[in-house]
């Protein structure tokens, strides 16, 4: 028997608070000095925000248990190719973590793990809202297509948060370089193709567990609509940046050279603008757009006369 939940109206507005928060966090991250202290601690309030949401979010829609298989999933996944790819180049390419992400768990930071979950699950609940497949098991089709444009939806935030966490903020080092601002090709290949295993064992674990005491179907536009609000959440970081004036005369190392900050700065609002952005507005389409509305289909002259 599936369980009913009680207390919709008020748990979905706290889904679209923890939401704003996040943008605010973010906001916030963008508009400090470099050093100062909302670079500091801005980030306490997005982690905050996005842990709540996620946790609250996926025991509503999936349960406590499926939860915990998804983290567990991700967790392990994101740790050992990560380790592999500092190790040997394999998947993202050759790298290394900069001592500003200690503490470290062997060659990676603890705190890449939890990034990976949070974004992962906003990664996978936007391609499920996309894709118009809410509920909890997936059928034959959302069995492999969610998983697809869940791992392209994370690849859209890479693409845009590597430039700067790789160049400006130097967390971790390109050895060899790469041609997206510093950033080689390979990376967001095996972006893909890790987020994707994540995505795809997911699914198959879905779609084996039998139904019995899963959640209802969440109902109400704000609980879907807080899923694309928060996934663009670090959107608000990266289209803020360029007009913040925080860059002015800074340069950073790419591929060997001196590069201004400004510059990356609109490099990756532009990337934002062209990727996460209009993903983020698909999926405030499809949350507000009514569900099971008939749709009338036009007869044919000739089954009007058969008739």
């Amino acid at each position: 028997m599936k369980r009913a939940f009680r207390g919709a109206p008020g748990r979905s507005g706290l889904f679209l608070f923890l939401a704003f928060a996040a943008w605010t966090g973010n906001a916030l991250y963008a508009l400090g000095a470099p050093g100062g202290w909302l670079k500091e601690y801005s980030p306490a309030l997005v982690a905050t925000a996005m842990i709540a949401f996620v946790i609250l979010h996926g025991r509503r829609r999936y349960g406590g248990e499926a939860l915990w298989r998804f983290t567990l999933i991700v967790f392990v996944i994101a740790w050992v190719f990560e380790t592999v790819s500092v190790l040997t180049g394999f998947p993202f390419g050759r790298y290394h973590y900069t001592e500003v992400m200690a503490p470290f768990l062997w060659h990676v930071p603890v705190f890449v793990l939890p990034a990976y979950f949070l974004m992962a699950y906003l990664s996978w609940s936007l391609a499920t809202l996309l894709l118009g497949r809410r509920g909890a098991r997936p059928d034959r089709v959302g069995l492999f297509a969610v998983p697809l444009l869940a791992a392209g939806a994370m690849v859209t935030w890479d693409l845009s948060m590597d430039i700067l966490r790789s160049t400006v903020e130097q967390r971790w080092v390109w050895i060899d370089g790469g041609p997206h601002f510093g950033v080689p090709v390979s990376n967001y290949l095996g972006w893909f193709g890790v987020t994707w295993l994540m995505f795809q064992s997911f699914a198959v674990y879905l779609r084996r567990r039998t139904p019995e005491g899963w959640p209802a179907e969440p109902e109400g536009r704000a609980f879907w609509l807080s899923v694309p609000l928060a996934y663009a959440a670090f959107a608000g970081e990266y289209l803020l940046n360029p007009f913040t004036g925080t860059a002015v005369g800074l340069v950073a190392q790419v591929n060997g050279g001196d590069v201004a900050v400004d510059a990356l700065f609109s490099g990756a609002a532009t990337v934002c603008l062209l990727t996460m952005v209009p993903l983020a507005l698909g999926g405030i389409w499809a949350a507000c757009r009514p569900r099971g509305v008939p749709v009338e289909r036009p007869v044919s002259p000739g089954r009007r006369q058969a008739s």
